[in-house]
């Protein structure tokens, strides 16, 4: 369990930072084809953009209902 755990974590990280890099690099001017279809392939973009999609709706609702109990 403990080794999942750690995979999946390891796994968010790596995709983070090469979301990083690609970010970074796009802003130089610079279009990384082959690591965005690589990262394409794998999922990781779209499970990294799933999961922040995810927390943002989570912190829209929490303060939605934090409006609704104080206002």
């Amino acid at each position: 369990m403990k080794l999942q755990i750690i995979e999946s974590i390891s796994k968010h990280a790596v995709t983070l930072v090469l979301v990083i890099g690609i970010l970074m690099l796009t802003d130089k001017g610079i279009m990384p084809t082959g690591m965005i279809a690589m990262l394409l392939l794998t999922g990781g973009i779209i499970g990294f953009l799933f999961r922040a999609l995810l927390l943002i709706v989570r912190i829209a609702f929490i303060f939605f209902i934090v409006g609704l109990l104080f206002f």
